[in-house]
């Protein structure tokens, strides 16, 4: 029993602090930066799964269903921080399409939120008049309930480890549908974990590795 509890620890440790980032980008960035001029940033697909003990007793009534609003949400903030929280001495090429503005051209394209993720790019930048789509893709796992975690943490000392978080989000180009960049992040999440935080972790990272940008000129 005492192997099997250090083994669960070990395993606990492991993920929460083996936070694994990973970049790509497309042999044509450099060039395309420069002959892009409009991105639009799209709703952040979220998707949430609860293997917890919790969540089995419940059922389906013990996972989260506000997806959806949590997604309109994430989108707002992506754009305010690109607009407010930009690296000092750089700009960026190209010019961010007001959420609302894109949203609006989405929903009178018939485009519901669900469907997005599997739109064809292209088609999407052809609807949304833009030379490049911003689309982040957020993946929630919950292990263990709150109540094991608050256990676990006065029994080992433990920040209360109670799932992951899978973030990608990837720039394809608007007239070819091509990937052109994406990040990817494996984050932990506790019980005392405060969502703006995470997500201020994710606009900050993103923000600092986004693709579109040059320095200033020195005056």
């Amino acid at each position: 029993m005492k192997n099997k509890l250090y083994t669960l620890i070990a395993m606990l440790f492991s993920l929460a602090f083996n936070v694994h980032a990973q970049i790509y980008e497309s042999p044509r960035m450099a060039e395309a930066k420069f002959n892009h001029k409009s991105m639009a940033i799209l709703p952040v697909y979220v998707t949430e799964k609860d293997n917890s003990s919790d969540a089995k007793k419940q059922g389906m009534k013990g996972v989260v269903q506000e997806d959806e609003t949590e997604g309109y949400n994430l989108q707002r903030s992506f754009y305010n921080y690109f607009i407010t929280r930009k690296p000092k001495k750089v700009n960026w090429t190209v010019e961010i399409q007001g959420y609302e503005e894109t949203n609006q051209k989405l929903k009178n394209a018939g485009i519901a939120y669900a469907d997005i993720i599997n739109t064809p790019k292209d088609k999407l930048a052809e609807i949304l008049g833009v030379d490049a789509i911003f689309l982040c893709d957020i993946k929630k796992l919950r292990t263990i309930s709150d109540g094991a975690a608050v256990a676990l943490d006065i029994f080992v000392g433990y920040g209360g480890y109670t799932g992951n978080i899978d973030i990608q989000t990837t720039i394809y180009e608007g007239s070819s549908g091509e990937m052109m960049w994406q990040y990817k992040r494996k984050l932990p999440t506790s019980y005392w974990g405060r969502s703006d935080y995470l997500v201020d972790n994710i606009m900050k990272a993103t923000v600092n590795k986004f693709p579109y940008k040059e320095k200033t000129k020195k005056k």
